[in-house]
């Protein structure tokens, strides 16, 4: 092989490649974010419902009190 010839990448290509991955993964992140918003919210929704349980179980086993 020559020495202008060699394998690997070249700073140059590794850049690009970046670049390109980036680039496809920008429009993902809005839709991470709203997707975590969303598993909070039933998170929230859920402990809500076990509060909920958790109180009517405490009045039935005490005499409605």
């Amino acid at each position: 092989m020559q020495a202008s010839q060699r394998a690997g990448f070249a700073l140059i290509e590794l850049l690009v490649v970046i670049a390109i991955i980036a680039g496809l993964a920008g429009p993902l992140l809005p839709a991470l974010g709203r997707a975590k918003e969303v598993g909070k919210r039933i998170a929230c929704t859920n402990n809500l419902k076990q509060l909920d349980l958790a109180a009517k179980m405490y009045v039935d086993e005490n005499q409605d009190c």
